[in-house]
């Protein structure tokens, strides 16, 4: 028979003096000893709901006594559903109904509900960064994104929420496992319908729900908030004492947001040039107008280091010129992929993209073009143009204010923005507008036929297609012969 919630609860102070002499206030744990601090008073942690107590119990064992001082209502069916979990990333958890004998003000007294758990003898993840980004360890702060990133797998495939994800429930043990703690706000499916009594914090949780989110969803947004944190982490271990509040890792729900951070904007260019695509897809991920994130589990997939594969039937096949490096799209982005093995090579993280040509590809990330590599890795920002096309002759068409030019493969503007149309590369020679007549340039830029054509057309076989005074004609590069075409 459930029991209902006592609404009457005592304050900390209440707790303390009971923890100060505990013995034979116990119902059913008999000895315990509390652990007391320089001053003789009990070692506790106050949180919004609860003071939790470190004791040790009969056994010799350390372990968390978990008083409360506001009504979870919750907390019996959360430790009931949790006993039955075995999960390296839980610790042992117990609902002890009418177990600690508690004093009131005039003297009497009577039996209160606790939770006791394992205690887990770690650090709390913020503590962990600070250490970790205190000496410039990349290597350990990599592989505490990773073993976040698994834990977030796990925790996506439970049949639960923990529903207050932040770096002080997180617990990094001194192997460098995870554990969770502090299971107030857990969402089961048996409390499907009813109100959150305990509020996740606001930096990790969704712009968009409130105080009072409750629903299987809970862990999404959080989960990528904080892996996309710690992999900027691993990245740059400055961005922590820069940018570290003690409640954010790097970024709160608010600061992702457009225009609300230039951090935010500066991560995502940040892992697009290097071809950190994961990382960009979490970061984008982050915008999602829903609290529930579709395609979470396959970011943390590809951050933990678990590789994955995916079917072909998932995409749409843009282009197969080269089949073992297609362009496809999922979800209106795209991405890469090897369609004999199908597998997916570049997740679809981009607006647009382009075959490769040349070893690199044109693709548009947000309002940026850029040139990868076959990594994914940004060989050439071209931001401050407004087109770039692929690479023929070593050289990029591109367009900047209406006027087009061409880099080539380092991002140099080999031939300046100045002509009012031109193509791209073919046997040498591209097609230009200088005036209202067409002619053609070199890879130099200089010109190799003169401007004199109504229209003209890319050299195939060693031969262009032009057209003047109304009639048409095939040249050759050297304009010196002119074919008549009839």
């Amino acid at each position: 028979m459930k029991r209902k919630p006592d609404f009457s609860l005592p304050a900390i102070g209440r707790y303390v003096e009971a923890l100060g002499a505990p013995y034979g206030l116990f119902r059913t744990l008999g000895d315990v000893s509390p652990e007391y601090d320089a001053c003789g008073a009990p070692v506790f942690i106050a949180g919004n709901y609860a003071a939790v107590f470190r004791i040790r119990t009969a056994d010799g064992k350390r372990r968390a006594l978990k008083c409360y001082i506001r009504p979870t209502g919750y907390a019996e069916a959360i430790c009931e559903a949790l006993g039955r979990v075995r999960s390296p990333y839980l610790v042992e958890c117990r609902y002890l109904p009418d177990e600690l004998y508690v004093f009131d003000l005039a003297g009497q007294g009577s039996y209160r509900s606790v939770v006791l758990m394992e205690w887990a003898d770690g650090e709390p993840l913020g503590r962990c960064l600070a250490r970790l980004c205190g000496s410039d360890d990349r290597e350990g702060l990599g592989a505490l994104a990773r073993r976040f990133d698994r834990l977030g797998l796990w925790l996506l495939e439970a049949d639960f929420a923990h529903g207050d994800l932040k770096q002080d429930n997180l617990i990094v043990m001194p192997d460098g496992s995870l554990r969770l703690i502090d299971y107030d706000g857990v969402y089961l499916p048996s409390l499907a319908g009813r109100p959150g009594l305990v509020a996740a914090s606001p930096a990790y949780r969704h712009p968009l729900c409130g105080n009072g989110f409750f629903g299987p969803e809970a862990d999404d947004y959080p989960l990528a908030l904080i892996s996309f944190s710690l992999h900027a982490l691993a990245d740059d271990p400055s961005l922590f004492l820069r940018y570290s509040d003690g409640e954010n890792i790097l970024l709160d729900a608010e600061q992702v947001q457009p225009g609300r951070s230039e951090l935010y904007d500066r991560l995502m260019d940040r892992f697009a040039k290097e071809g950190a695509l994961a990382q960009v897809r979490l970061g984008r991920l982050l915008r999602s107008p829903s609290p529930r994130l579709d395609g979470l589990a396959e970011a943390l997939a590809g951050l933990s280091g678990i590789e994955t594969t995916s079917g072909a039937a998932s995409w749409s096949v843009i282009d197969d010129e080269d089949p073992r490096m297609a362009v496809v799209s999922q979800g209106g982005l795209f991405g890469y992929a090897d369609l004999e093995q199908g597998r997916l090579l570049l997740p679809p993280v981009y607006q647009d993209a382009g075959p490769f040509h040349e070893g690199l590809a044109v693709v548009r990330l947000g309002d940026r073009f850029g040139l990868i590599d076959r990594d994914g890795v940004w060989r050439i920002d071209c931001g401050r143009y407004d087109y770039v096309g692929p690479l023929s002759g070593g050289r990029a068409l591109v367009r900047r204010d209406g006027l087009y030019g061409f880099i080539d493969r380092h991002g140099r503007e080999a031939i300046a923005v100045r002509y009012p149309f031109a193509c791209r590369f073919h046997e040498g020679r591209a097609v230009v507008r200088i005036g209202d007549k067409y002619g053609y340039i070199d890879t130099e830029g200089r010109q190799a036929i003169p401007p004199v054509f109504d229209r003209a057309y890319r050299f195939i076989g060693g031969k262009a297609r032009v057209n003047r005074c109304g009639e048409t004609f095939f040249i050759d590069k050297s304009d010196e012969c002119w074919l008549k075409f009839d």
